[in-house]
């Protein structure tokens, strides 16, 4: 029996309790416990800061970050909502937190139980025959679909399909995914309401066809109607049909986007399953696929599959969040969290419908756009963005999808309170009718943080992340 010694580091570990520290054979561990680091050299004038300031330092630096435990995060297509803390919880537990994937396969069996569970969950709600969990990311996922995609067409013979068809209304990731992997885009326009006609793409179908992409619901927080019309018409002329499931959160429980058309799509674990979201990760993309396209996924053994395309388990900490999250709610819970994000989106449309003008008549579901059409004094969307931060809410967001003039997309999601709601709707009206009355105020916004508004051209062209300290 192999015993590691305690530290700061490394916790103790045995044949039959296993510590993060159970796989390292290096003699060095001998040397445990490591000494604690410490500066000596004095950078900065570092040396001669007392504890105290620092710690009242990094404290006051925290205050100043906006979070979802401080208040609504109406970021539209982003759904950053509430994770419950029971997800934390469990995802913490030393079982699940310390395990690393070069342990020995019967230490990681209960992990890869988990896994299979979760491939079955998502498989079950989605409608499709199989889940890949390794893509680290939504767009992670996506470009596998797409590879996948590619694997398809070139097993039969078909190098020649080159053409993905992508929506005005698509993420920015989605024509960069089929880009990377060597295909050519054509965009379809929206129709007048915002959602895809068949007859607008008709046009478009040649045997040249790759696949289409489509998000449904749409980025403008709308059901694509023709859906199934569209795929079908696509199947045609040998494509596949890649949903962008970005907004998942919006169907769980009500349709299978695999039982109306759709061959493959990811999932945001980060954004439909409450996994931590913001600052760049953690994420997590899998996919769900139609049997089809089994033989070219990640995992699979045939000489036709991708390979892998994450190092391991994948996103381990994602995964049992998201199975927690499943788990606790069960199917007629995570129905009504679409229901429920369904529900606050229209009431907000439905408040601020007087307010703000609507980008697009037809209905709403997760999230709901409107555009600075008809602002007074020249005051734009960016300038309600900016003026909402001095009322404590951080702003919507703004200019984006890129094919609607001035857009504000709001989403709520399910886990807003009307309290919450009703004061993030006062807020804004408020701040619209100071577009009337007082419009530089607006103009000069924010007013209420330690930097205002800024030259953001400038700073991203001129992009500079270095400290220097001040000369003496």
């Amino acid at each position: 029996m192999r015993t590691i010694v305690e530290s700061p580091i490394f916790t103790r570990a045995t044949e039959d309790k296993p510590g993060f520290s159970a796989i390292a054979d290096d003699p060095a561990l001998d040397r445990l416990p490591l000494p604690f680091p410490e500066r000596t050299d004095g950078v900065g004038g570092f040396a001669q800061t007392t504890e105290i300031e620092v710690i009242r330092h990094y404290t006051r630096l925290s205050t100043l970050n906006y979070d979802i435990d401080r208040g609504l995060y109406p970021l539209g297509s982003c759904t950053m909502k509430h994770n419950p803390r029971l997800n934390e919880k469990v995802a913490a537990d030393p079982a699940w937190r310390d395990a690393h994937p070069l342990w020995p396969s019967r230490w990681l069996s209960a992990h890869h139980r988990i896994m299979d569970e979760l491939r079955r969950d998502l498989a079950e709600i989605s409608g499709f025959d199989e889940v890949s969990l390794l893509p680290a990311a939504g767009a992670h996922g996506e470009l596998t679909a797409v590879f996948m995609i590619r694997a398809y067409h070139l097993s039969r013979g078909r190098p020649d399909k080159d053409v993905f068809l992508i929506p005005d209304s698509a993420h920015g990731t989605n024509p960069a995914s089929a880009a990377m992997a060597g295909f050519r885009c054509i965009q379809v326009k929206s129709g007048k309401d915002g959602t895809l006609r068949l007859a607008d793409l008709e046009k478009h179908l040649d045997d040249r066809v790759a696949a289409i992409m489509i998000t449904n619901p749409n980025t403008v927080g709308a059901y694509e109607p023709e859906f199934s019309a569209i795929a079908d018409a696509v199947h045609r002329v040998g494509g596949l049909v890649y949903m962008d499931g970005a907004n998942f959160n919006a169907i769980m429980g009500i349709f299978q986007p695999g039982k109306i058309g759709a061959d493959i799509m990811h999932f945001n674990l980060h954004k439909t399953f409450t996994t931590p979201h913001g600052g760049g990760g953690p994420g997590s993309g899998p996919i769900g696929f139609n049997r089809s396209l089994a033989a070219f996924a990640p995992e699979a053994p045939s000489p036709e599959g991708i390979g892998p395309v994450k190092a391991y388990l994948g996103q381990w900490g994602m995964f049992i969040r998201a199975w927690t999250y499943i788990r606790s709610l069960g199917g007629v819970g995570l129905r009504e969290v679409s229901e429920e994000a369904v529900i606050n989106a229209n009431y907000l449309r439905a408040r601020l419908s007087g307010t703000l003008n609507l980008a697009f008549e037809c209905p709403s579901l997760h999230e709901v756009v409107f555009t600075d059409r008809g602002l007074p004094n020249g005051v734009t969307t960016g300038d309600l963005g900016k003026r909402l931060i001095d009322h404590g809410f951080h702003p919507p967001t703004v200019y984006f999808p890129i094919h609607v003039q001035g857009a504000l997309m709001i989403e709520p999601t399910e886990t807003e309170t009307k309290d919450e709601l009703d004061r993030f709707i006062a807020a804004l009206q408020a701040v619209v009718a100071e577009a009337a009355s007082d419009p530089e105020k607006l103009k000069s916004a924010p007013h209420t943080t330690p930097v205002s508004r800024v030259d953001e051209v400038r700073a991203a062209r001129t992009l500079d992340l270095r400290w220097m300290p001040v000369s003496e």
